[in-house]
């Protein structure tokens, strides 16, 4: 697979979690119960929380890019896969806001929190854009 196709391929697969994690509906609460559920927003704090890991991943990526513009051909396949592999994580972990308000959804925590949460796992993935220079 051709290396920006594979780009495109993580960057759209994160994408879809988000978009599946908005639309998970509120679970059935008898007399809303679970509104205001404090379980949820211990899973809001922690989201929130979870915006620091992604500080060393982000490190890593700048570096890997850094190394691209002094590369030698020769070092440009491992260095895609090298790219690739730093990517990869870093994604995952951009994801940990929004994998803690879809936890939080399942506890009763309200929309608004969970779209918050999931656009700060939206800004993360953007930072790990493949810039145009790499192409």
């Amino acid at each position: 697979m051709n290396n920006r196709l594979h780009s495109a391929l993580q960057w759209w697969l994160a994408l879809l979690v988000l978009a599946v994690i908005l639309q998970v509906p509120l679970p059935f609460a008898p007399l809303g119960l679970l509104q205001h559920s404090v379980a949820g927003l211990v899973f809001f704090i922690a989201g929130l929380l979870s915006v620091f890991f992604s500080r060393s991943p982000f490190n890593t990526f700048k570096t890997i890019l850094v190394e691209f513009s002094v590369a030698v051909p020769q070092r440009l396949p491992k260095l895609w896969a090298t790219y690739f592999q730093v990517r990869r994580r870093a994604l995952l972990i951009a994801l940990l806001p929004a994998a803690a308000a879809f936890a939080g959804r399942v506890l009763g925590l309200e929309q608004t929190p969970v779209f918050l949460l999931c656009m700060t796992s939206l800004l993360l993935l953007w930072l790990y854009r493949t810039p145009r220079q790499l192409w």
